[in-house]
């Protein structure tokens, strides 16, 4: 069995993923948490971009996958902080089973020489796979991310019996509210957590808050807009409503580290 280091980079590089035959592709977001080891921030960055991006580059040009992004944590940090990375890959169907012929066929094309016994010591040595969540993306607006932009995560835990409920409220109050700003800028983005799953799990849906700069994000929402796609219906009240179906777990900031997208 591969050290949790080396199963972490294997994973978020495209070499264990469950297939699934669907007739109705929906499209699907692979997540990775992932812990440095201590004092080798620097390192995993490094590992980072000099592997799992130009593999990812690699995929994304081949269509095997949509987009990947790199995160790097803002808020919380520190020894605390369950992640220190997000790997997120983007898929427009479930993601495809990988076999190790063709991670080494996406190393060569991408350049990598490292042999399969480096790879592992080098990626156990700088950190290790903290959680992989499995997403279905259902709806998002705004504006795509790019490299050096902010994104925020809203975790959110739905109470029992008000999953639909709460789709609805996003996806007929707040897309729209999004889509109103015409993509000037912040963006949004609408997941719920496909697997694990079970009442165990600590959270079963996302939001993700994008924006341009750290200023813009400081800022946060224009919610002076609200009236205009909603005039009926008060901003308060609207967070009223969403609260009867979830409750929110946490938010964390991250900074893009590194964004691809097909060439």
């Amino acid at each position: 069995m591969f050290p949790s280091g080396m199963r972490f980079f294997l994973i978020t590089a495209g070499c264990v993923f469950m297939a699934a035959a669907q007739d109705q592709p929906q499209a699907y977001v692979v997540d990775t948490c992932v812990k440095a080891a201590p004092g080798k921030g620097t390192e995993t960055t490094a590992y980072i971009r000099e592997v799992l991006v130009k593999t990812a580059q690699v995929r994304v040009d081949e269509g095997t996958a949509a987009w990947f992004l790199a995160l790097s944590a803002v808020v919380p940090a520190g020894s605390e902080a369950r992640c220190d990375y997000h790997l997120v890959t983007g898929y427009k169907g479930f993601p495809p089973e990988a076999s190790a012929e063709r991670a080494a066929a996406e190393r060569k094309k991408a350049g990598i020489t490292m042999t399969p016994a480096e790879l592992t010591a080098r990626a156990s040595a700088v950190g290790h796979a903290v959680s992989t969540d499995y997403w279905r993306a259902l709806a998002d607006a705004g504006p795509n991310v790019e490299k050096g932009q902010y994104v925020r995560l809203n975790y959110e835990k739905l109470k029992p019996g008000q999953a639909a409920a709460y789709v609805k409220l996003e996806t007929t109050g707040w897309k729209p509210f999004v889509e109103s700003l015409k993509g000037s800028g912040p963006g949004w983005h609408l997941n719920v957590l496909s697997m694990p799953g079970g009442a165990s799990q600590r959270y079963s849906a996302m939001t993700v808050d994008t924006f341009p700069t750290w200023e813009a994000l400081g800022k946060g929402w224009p919610t002076s807009e609200w009236p205009k796609v909603h005039p009926d219906l008060k901003p308060a009240d609207y967070q009223k409503q969403v609260a009867e179906t979830t409750e929110r777990v946490s938010v964390e900031v991250y900074r893009i580290l590194e964004s691809v997208h097909p060439k």
